[in-house]
């Protein structure tokens, strides 16, 4: 980070190679939208470009990042006006995990994820798949512990009813 105060690109696109994929990741499971996505994460790199100077270091730098690229999720989900966007029908029958190939798995669990109201949504990505602790998710979310614990709570359990209604266990 001081580096990147100083003004230094090559700290700059180092950010960028490490951030980047994981953003963009966490962008659609918020936004639905792939090209909403793009525009986050670049969104959040200009940010991080522009704002460097307000990096406190009692943050981490990944916490900080997420952070930026957090609320400007929210924001464009306030700009749209809605919470969620129409979703594939499920498969119905019931699902053989042991026979699924893991990206079938992979996009059934995205598939039943983005039904999730975005606060819950977001808290289950950093927890349970980009594997941030209750305090990384509290600190890039803004949310207390306890809500980012009942957000969690309740995904889990959203989660895991809605793949047993599909036959996974």
């Amino acid at each position: 980070m001081r580096q990147l105060k100083a003004g230094s690109e090559a700290a700059f696109r180092e950010l960028v190679e490490r951030y980047r994929e994981p953003l963009y990741r966490l962008s659609v499971s918020l936004l639905l939208d792939r090209m909403a996505a793009d525009d986050a994460v670049q969104e959040t790199f200009i940010r991080l470009w522009t704002r460097v100077r307000r990096y406190h270091p009692r943050y981490t730098v990944r916490t900080w990042i997420y952070t930026i690229c957090v609320r400007r999720c929210y924001d464009e989900l306030r700009r749209r006006r809605r919470h969620r966007e129409a979703v594939e029908a499920l498969p119905t029958g019931g699902v053989d995990v042991n026979r699924m190939e893991a990206d079938e798995l992979l996009m059934l669990l995205q598939r039943v994820t983005v039904q999730l109201p975005p606060r819950q949504r977001v808290v289950y990505q950093l927890r349970e798949l980009d594997g941030f602790s209750a305090e990384e998710t509290s600190a890039t979310t803004g949310m207390s512990l306890e809500q980012v614990k009942a957000n969690l709570w309740a995904a889990r359990n959203t989660v895991k009813e809605k793949l047993k209604q599909y036959g996974v266990q």
